[in-house]
């Protein structure tokens, strides 16, 4: 933009002398090859890396509980993220736990992080589920994916990890 705005002023200047016509072709070759290197991949943002952190059970229901879930949102981008809400889906062992919804803004700052917390619910029956399925011979496993809301895009995430490796405690020596 300020490159354009310089370039106008200089073609003010340029065609109030003579040889017009040379000047003018010159000032359309600049205009030209300055909007070519607004290359639309360069503007097209990284989707952020989103980590779950943090679930803080709340008030519950015979059919509902209300989770706090807290996550880090990692800016890969080299400009601060404006970041408008955020969608996602948490999954453990492979099986839907809760959704979570958030018109929250945020600004993640360029190439840093922000931890975001949001407010869900998920049915007591899925709570329960999950705690019936859980086995000691079993890692237990989470899936955070979703979508983070800009004023100019909608970008996709996905993350897994493990919370608890069965592996590393069945190892341990007996009495430690």
């Amino acid at each position: 933009m300020f490159r354009f705005a310089l370039s106008i002023e200089v073609w003010f200047i340029i065609m109030k002398k003579p040889c017009r016509s040379e000047l003018f072709t010159a000032f359309a070759v600049l205009v030209l090859t300055s909007c070519q290197s607004l290359d639309p991949a360069a503007l097209q943002p990284i989707s952020p890396e989103v980590l779950l952190i943090n679930i803080t059970p709340l008030d519950a229901t015979i059919f509902e509980q209300r989770l706090k879930v807290d996550l880090r949102v990692r800016n890969p981008n080299n400009f601060d993220l404006e970041m408008t809400g955020l969608d996602f889906t948490l999954h453990f062992n492979d099986q839907r736990l809760a959704r979570g919804l958030t018109n929250q803004s945020s600004t993640i700052p360029r190439l840093g992080d922000s931890v975001l917390s949001v407010e869900t619910t998920t049915s007591t029956f899925d709570v329960v589920r999950q705690f019936l399925n859980f086995s000691k011979n079993k890692n237990l496993t989470y899936q955070v994916s979703g979508v983070v809301h800009t004023l100019e895009a909608e970008l996709p995430f996905e993350n897994k990890g493990v919370l608890m490796d069965t592996s590393q405690a069945t190892d341990s020596p007996a009495g430690s």
